[in-house]
């Protein structure tokens, strides 16, 4: 799968996945709403299962790597108190397997 930032047009699912992400850390309420049930919360959103089992699993490499931009996935882990090494370790594993 090609990479979102080396897109021209960024793909739907990136743009659904950040738009969570945004929404989350960014509207009164939705962070609340989300850590109730994270399922429920993307429940109308047109996402593959996968991809938002992503989100709700707190994959970092996997969000990543399918497009969400590396700012709004820093803020999520901040917003959610992932440890910093859990961020910078999982980082590198997914440029790893970008490389490969």
């Amino acid at each position: 799968m090609p990479s979102n930032w080396r897109q021209l047009i960024p793909t739907a699912d990136a743009y659904w996945m950040n738009r969570i992400l945004f929404d989350i850390h960014h509207r009164e309420d939705h962070l609340e709403r989300y850590k109730q049930d994270p399922d429920a919360y993307m429940a109308g959103i047109p996402l593959a299962a996968e991809l938002k089992r992503a989100i709700r699993d707190n994959d970092i490499g996997a969000m990543y790597l399918a497009g969400v931009n590396p700012y709004l996935l820093r803020a999520h882990c901040l917003g959610l108190h992932i440890p910093e090494p859990v961020f910078v370790q999982a980082m590198r594993e997914a440029g790893k397997q970008e490389e490969a």
